[in-house]
C-alpha cells in the first residue's frame, strides 16, 4: 500500500513542458499541509469556533484539489492556486488564533517553493518574495492592534506552536532539497554539454577519430612535457578519388569509416591516430623509435590490405602509402611532420602501397 502511494506521489508528469520536480514538490507540500490543517482543526475543536473549523476544512479540500491538478498537466495553475490558498489559510488562521501560533512562517516556504519553478523570471520571483515579506509585516501589525478571535492557552497553545514549527521546517527542508537537486541536475547537464561540445571540437565528424587540431595540441603537449620519444607517420589511401568517382561519395565515406575502425584497433596501446584531411591520416607511435614504429606500421598496412569493405552489394579493397619519421627534438613539430609528408609523396610517386622511412 505504501509503495503504491509513494509511486503515486512521485509519478512524473507526462507533458515535457511541465516541471516534474515542481509537481512532485507541490504534491508533497499539499499532503503535508492537509495533514497539518487536519491536526490543527482537531486541536481547535474544543474552541467550538464553527467558522474557524469550517474554513480549515475548506482549505483541506482546496489543497486536496491542488494535489489532484498536478496529474493533469496543470502544474502552473496549481502553483498559482497553491500560493493563493496558502496565503489565504495563513491570513485567516493568524487573524483567528494570533501571531504566537507561528502559522505566518509558511510564507517563507512559499518563497522557496516558487524558486523551484521556471514559470516566473527571477525578477518576478524577487517581487513575489518582497510581497510575501510585506504581507508578513502587515499580519504582524494587524496582530499587534487586534486581539485574536479565539484565545488558545495551555497545552493546546504549546502544541500548536511546536507542531507548526516542525511542519514549517519540514516544508522548508523539502523545498531546499528540491532546489539543490535542480542545481545538481543543471550542473550535470552543463558538464554533459561541455563534454559533448569538447568532443565535437576535437573529433572528426565522419570517422569519429581525433581531428587535426586536437592531435597537434596533443603532440605539442607531449613535447612540452619533455616527452619526445615517438615516431610520426602520415598515410594516404591509394586511388581514393577513383573510389569516389566510380562508386560515389557515400561509398567513399564508408571506406573512411571502416578504415578508421581498423586504425583504432591497430593503434590501441601503441599511440594515437587522427584524420589529417581528406583521405590522409596521421599516426603517432609513442615510446618507440622509427624502426620499431615501422614494424607496427607494417602490421597496420597489412590489416588495411586484408580488409574487405562492404557497401551495398559491393566489396572494395584498398591499399595505403605511408611516410614515416622518427621525431627529432631539435626540429619543430611542423618540420618533423613535413618530412613525413615528403616521404609520403615519394612513396606515391614510386608506385604506392609502401612505407617510406
Amino acid at each position: 500500500m505504501f509503495g503504491k502511494f509513494k509511486r503515486l506521489v512521485l509519478r512524473e508528469v507526462s507533458n515535457p513542458n511541465e516541471n516534474s520536480d515542481g509537481a512532485i514538490t507541490l504534491r508533497i507540500c499539499s499532503l503535508i499541509i492537509i495533514a497539518y490543517l487536519a491536526v490543527l482543526t482537531a486541536t481547535l475543536l474544543y474552541t467550538k469556533s464553527a467558522s474557524l473549523i469550517l474554513f480549515n476544512i475548506i482549505f483541506i479540500a482546496l489543497f486536496g484539489y491542488l494535489f489532484w491538478l498536478t496529474y493533469y498537466d496543470m502544474t502552473k495553475g496549481a502553483l498559482l492556486w497553491y500560493n493563493l490558498a496558502t496565503v489565504g489559510f495563513v491570513c485567516f488562521d493568524v487573524a483567528y488564533i494570533g501571531w504566537d501560533s507561528g502559522i505566518q512562517h509558511y510564507l517563507f516556504m512559499l518563497i522557496l517553493l516558487d524558486l523551484i519553478f521556471t514559470y516566473m523570471s527571477r525578477a518576478v520571483q524577487f517581487v513575489v518574495a518582497i510581497l510575501f515579506c510585506v504581507l508578513r509585516l502587515c499580519l504582524y501589525g494587524f496582530c499587534k492592534t487586534h486581539e485574536p478571535v479565539v484565545t488558545i492557552e495551555g497545552a493546546p497553545d504549546i502544541f500548536i506552536q511546536v507542531f507548526t514549527t516542525v511542519i514549517v521546517f519540514l516544508l522548508l527542508y523539502i523545498c531546499g532539497l528540491m532546489l539543490s537537486k535542480d542545481s545538481v541536475a543543471i550542473q550535470r547537464k552543463l558538464t554533459k554539454y561541455n563534454e559533448e561540445l569538447e568532443a565535437m571540437a576535437n573529433t572528426d565528424t565522419l570517422t569519429k577519430l581525433w581531428n587535426r587540431l586536437h592531435l597537434m595540441r596533443y603532440i605539442e603537449k607531449k613535447v612540452s612535457d619533455s616527452y619526445n620519444f615517438m615516431a610520426i607517420a602520415i598515410g594516404d589511401i591509394d586511388y581514393f578519388k577513383k573510389v569516389n568517382d566510380t562508386y560515389g561519395h557515400e561509398c567513399g565515406d564508408e571506406v573512411l569509416r571502416t578504415l578508421a575502425d581498423i586504425f583504432k584497433e591497430q593503434m590501441d596501446g601503441h599511440g594515437v591516430v587522427a584524420r589529417w584531411g581528406g583521405e590522409e591520416f596521421i599516426f603517432v607511435y609513442e615510446g618507440v623509435n622509427g624502426d620499431e614504429a615501422k614494424i607496427k606500421l607494417v602490421d597496420l598496412q597489412n590489416a588495411v590490405k586484408k580488409a574487405v569493405i562492404r557497401y551495398e552489394d559491393l566489396e572494395i579493397k584498398v591499399t595505403m602509402t605511408f611516410g614515416l619519421v622518427e621525431y627529432e627534438p631539435s626540429m619543430s613539430l611542423d618540420d618533423n611532420i613535413k618530412i613525413a609528408d615528403e616521404r609520403l609523396y615519394i612513396g606515391k610517386e614510386s608506385g604506392r602501397d609502401r612505407i617510406i622511412y
